[in-house]
C-alpha cells in the first residue's frame, strides 16, 4: 500500500479503530500541523526542518528513524490535505487540554524559531486555536512557553 494511500485510511477511517491506529493517526494529525506552521511561509529553511525533528522524536517518544518517517508522512498529508480540518478534528476528539496546549506551544517553537512572525503563521496559529478550542488565553501561555524553551535552547 502507497503511503497515499495509507494516509487515505488513516484520515478516512472511523475514530472508533484501534488504539494503536488512532495513536499513528493523531501523530500524524500532529505532525502535519507542525510541517504546515514550518512552510506557512513559503519554505521549510534548515533551522525549522532542524526544529521539527529535534520536537517531533522525544514529545511522540520515536526514535529518529520514527521521527523521520512520520515527518514524511506529514508532508505527504499536508500536500493532500486542502484544509486543516481533518487534522484539528482527530486532535479534538481524542487529545486532552494539556496536550492542545503542548502542541499549540510546538507549533508556537516552529513560528518563533527564524524570529519573525508574519501574519500568516499568526493566523494560522489563531486558526488552529479556535479549531481545536483552545483559548486565546491558553494560546498566548504556549505562546510564552514556547518562547522561553526556544530562548533556554539558545543559552
Amino acid at each position: 500500500m502507497g503511503m497515499l494511500d495509507r494516509l487515505k485510511k488513516l484520515f478516512n477511517s472511523p475514530a472508533t479503530s484501534s488504539a494503536p491506529e488512532t495513536a499513528d493517526r493523531l501523530h500524524v494529525a500532529a505532525a502535519a500541523l507542525l510541517v504546515r506552521a514550518a512552510q506557512i511561509d513559503g519554505h521549510i529553511d534548515d533551522g525549522e526542518a532542524a526544529l521539527l525533528k529535534r520536537l517531533i522524536g522525544p514529545y511522540f517518544g520515536l526514535s529518529e528513524t520514527e521521527a523521520q518517517e512520520l515527518l514524511d508522512q506529514a508532508h505527504a498529508a499536508v500536500d493532500a490535505a486542502n484544509d486543516l480540518f481533518q487534522f484539528t478534528q482527530l486532535i479534538n476528539t481524542n487529545f486532552d487540554e494539556s496536550h492542545k496546549q503542548m502542541l499549540m506551544q510546538l507549533l508556537w517553537q516552529i513560528v518563533l524559531s527564524d524570529g519573525v512572525v508574519d501574519d500568516y503563521e499568526a493566523n494560522l496559529l489563531r486558526r488552529v486555536a479556535g479549531l481545536i478550542h483552545v483559548s486565546d488565553q491558553d494560546a498566548g501561555a504556549a505562546r510564552k512557553a514556547a518562547e522561553t524553551a526556544l530562548t533556554a535552547k539558545l543559552d
